[in-house]
């Protein structure tokens, strides 16, 4: 029993479909459900003085991973940030 049972494309097909994908054209119409869901929140601009060492530590993480320095830095502050707003509000309760 053959594997195959589509016949080959002919140059013709395989054409179309190469100048489809170099111009990106997308025949699914589906609309991508995690875009609509996602919202922005409003962005502010954080300036922090932080030593030396810790800039060449980011720097490295951002060669190793190569995500960018705010992606690096939002990552690593999220946890902590919100760990402390914990800490802070069970505090005052």
């Amino acid at each position: 029993m053959n594997k195959f049972s589509k016949p080959p494309l002919t140059q013709t097909e395989k054409d179309k479909k190469a100048d489809e994908f170099l111009a990106f054209i997308d025949y699914s119409k589906k609309p991508v459900q995690f875009l609509q869901n996602l919202k922005k929140e409003p962005v502010k601009t954080l300036y922090l003085r932080a030593p030396e060492s810790y800039w060449k530590d980011i720097k490295e993480i951002m060669n190793l991973t190569g995500l960018s320095m705010n992606a690096v830095c939002l990552e690593l502050l999220r946890p902590a940030i919100k760990r402390k707003l914990r800490e802070i509000k069970n505090d005052l309760l």
